[in-house]
C-alpha cells in the first residue's frame, strides 16, 4: 500500500508514478469524440504494490491543431493502494492525430481535480512524460487541505 501523502494540511507533497508503456485496452468511435480507454498498473515512488493503478480515457475533442496535432480532454484516476485513495486529473493535452499517446519524450502538465482517502482535500498538478520503450513517468506535486 502506498503512503506517500501523509503530508500536513498545505504542505506540497510530490508523489512519483511510474508504468510500463501501454496502449489503450479499448477505443471506441473516430475522429471528434473517439474514446480510447485505459487500465495499467503503477509504481509508487518506486515501489509496485497490489492496488496500485492507473485508469481513465481519452477523448478526441479537436483535430487540425498545430502541427498536425488533436487536442485531448482527459478523464484519469490513479488508485494508491486502496480504492479509497484516489487522485483525479484532468485537463487537456496535444496528441499526434496518429497516436494512441503522447508521443515518446513528450510531456504535458495537467491539473489534479481532486483526491479522496490520503489524498483529500488534493489540489496541485501532474507533470507526464512519455518515455517510449521505457515507460511513463507522473509527477505529482499536490498539497492537502
Amino acid at each position: 500500500a502506498a503512503s506517500p501523502a501523509q503530508a500536513a494540511a498545505a504542505s506540497p507533497t510530490t508523489v512519483r508514478v511510474y508504468h510500463q508503456a501501454l496502449t489503450p485496452i479499448a477505443t471506441s468511435g473516430s475522429g471528434i469524440g473517439m474514446v480510447r480507454t485505459f487500465f495499467i498498473p503503477i509504481a509508487v515512488d518506486g515501489k509496485s504494490g497490489d492496488g496500485q493503478y492507473l485508469t481513465g480515457t481519452l477523448t478526441t475533442l479537436a483535430e487540425g491543431m498545430p502541427g498536425g496535432q488533436e487536442l485531448r480532454g482527459s478523464n484519469l484516476t490513479f488508485v494508491f493502494g486502496s480504492e479509497e485513495n484516489q487522485l483525479v486529473v484532468g485537463g487537456i493535452s496535444y496528441y499526434p492525430s496518429a497516436g494512441a499517446t503522447l508521443a515518446p519524450g513528450q510531456k504535458t502538465t495537467r491539473p489534479v481535480l481532486g483526491g479522496s482517502g490520503i489524498y483529500e482535500g488534493a489540489r496541485g498538478q501532474v507533470v507526464s512524460t512519455n518515455l517510449g520503450p521505457a515507460g511513463w513517468t507522473h509527477v505529482f506535486r499536490v498539497t492537502m487541505n
